[in-house]
């Protein structure tokens, strides 16, 4: 007979998450504000997120991650120094069960996101 160590009591994850090193965007503020990241692994239901240990995000934001063509609304489950534990949330307008609505919508964020950098980058360049 074999036994199979407990699960962790912290261990509260739905989904098995697979090892991933995915380049990510956090956007927050409307996509006024963006960070980079890096997923470190992945799963339906969440993320654990690599970003600076200086920067200040909010419970919930966007994570866009181009490479999927998926942007997933999510809220920080736990974080310790760089690493970033993320619950996606059911119900944001990319989960739309109409691809087409579903694409546009994450299409809108993306070009929001580019358009705040973009006037940033103006800004810099005009105050310099």
């Amino acid at each position: 007979m074999t036994q199979t160590a407990p699960k962790h009591a912290s261990d509260q994850r739905v989904a098995p998450r697979l090892k991933a090193l995915i380049a990510a965007r956090i956007a927050f503020n409307n996509g006024q504000s963006t960070l980079d990241c890096l997923i470190r692994n992945l799963s339906d239901t969440g993320a654990k997120l690599t970003v600076s240990a200086a920067v200040t995000l909010p419970e919930c934001f966007d994570l866009i991650i181009a490479q999927k063509s998926v942007t997933r609304r999510a809220r920080i489950a736990w974080r310790r120094g760089e690493d970033i534990g993320v619950r996606f949330e059911a119900g944001h307008p990319s989960e739309s069960s109409d691809p087409d609505a579903s694409a546009l919508t994450r299409r809108i964020r993306e070009l929001e996101v580019e358009v705040a950098r973009l006037q940033s980058r103006i800004l810099q360049l005009t105050e310099g």
